[in-house]
């Protein structure tokens, strides 16, 4: 009895002194493995732990750089568009509006023309309105912003309205909407439609309506405007009546060759423009 506890008590030391510990012991408590492809258990090169570092995937999470990369795309992208949307456009080129030429008074020669087509250079509109329009900032913008002016770009086969704000003293912010017009017949009545759209459409399927600073907006986004162009029409009810009564069609072409751009109007039959 007291050589197998002393055999016992020498097995227990030397599984404590082993650098494996019990985690390499067998099944049978007390039995000890130790064939390790023949090397001796004093040989340095019996047991050497390979150590696995990983591959980079492992190392590297891809799916966190990945969305971290997408969320700052997305970040500047906006922030590139807030920059742009309060860049105003360049006005220089729309004739008349930044000039003090002498207007011409357009209703008159609407009433002179007696339903005969007339045509209106962009000049001769954009003096017009220069003098004539009286625009009001209302809303909660009118805390921040004052109006600076009304301007028409004519483009071929639409005309663009642009809205000139000031913010402070000098930083200017346009905001644009594109008008259309069509024929079409209601109930066997001929009327003129007025759209808002114009211009190449944007990612090659949707009806450009406008612009806010360099940024152009689809049509739907531009029916927000409505209201605005409602309250400009009863401002010039005059002549909107005499348009209507003779039922012009306004057609338009953009400056090229050093020509002023122009608006046509083109007699037709019961055409109601306030529709």
């Amino acid at each position: 009895m007291l050589e197998n506890t002393r055999r016992t008590k020498n097995r227990r030391s030397e599984d404590q002194d082993s650098p494996w510990g019990s985690l390499l012991q067998s099944g049978n408590e007390g039995e000890v493995m130790t064939d390790f492809g023949g090397e001796d258990e004093g040989s340095e090169s019996a047991i050497v732990p390979e150590r696995d570092n990983g591959s980079v995937f492992t190392r590297i999470n891809v799916w966190s750089i990945l969305s971290t990369l997408l969320f700052l795309l997305f970040t500047g992208g906006m922030a590139y568009a807030v920059v742009q949307m309060w860049r105003p456009q360049d006005l220089s080129d729309v004739a008349g509006y930044e000039d003090r030429g002498n207007p011409k008074d357009l209703t008159l020669a609407i009433k002179n023309a007696g339903g005969a087509e007339i045509s209106f250079s962009e000049g001769e509109i954009n003096r017009y309105l220069r003098d004539t329009c009286r625009m009001r900032q209302g809303g909660i913008f009118s805390l921040v912003a004052h109006e600076h002016g009304l301007a028409v770009r004519l483009h071929d086969g639409y005309a663009e309205l642009i809205i000139d704000r000031v913010l402070s003293t000098h930083l200017h912010q346009t905001t644009a909407v594109n008008l259309s017009f069509a024929r079409e017949q209601v109930h066997g009545t001929p009327r003129l439609r007025v759209d808002f759209r114009g211009g190449e459409p944007l990612l090659n399927s949707l009806p450009r309506g406008g612009k806010i600073g360099q940024v152009g907006l689809p049509q739907r986004y531009m029916e927000m405007l409505r209201p605005a162009l409602r309250t400009l029409m009863e401002s010039y009810a005059e002549f909107v009546s005499l348009v209507q009564q003779h039922g012009y069609y306004p057609e338009f072409t953009r400056s090229r060759n050093g020509v002023e751009g122009h608006m046509r109007l083109i007699p037709t039959q019961n055409t109601d423009l306030s529709k």
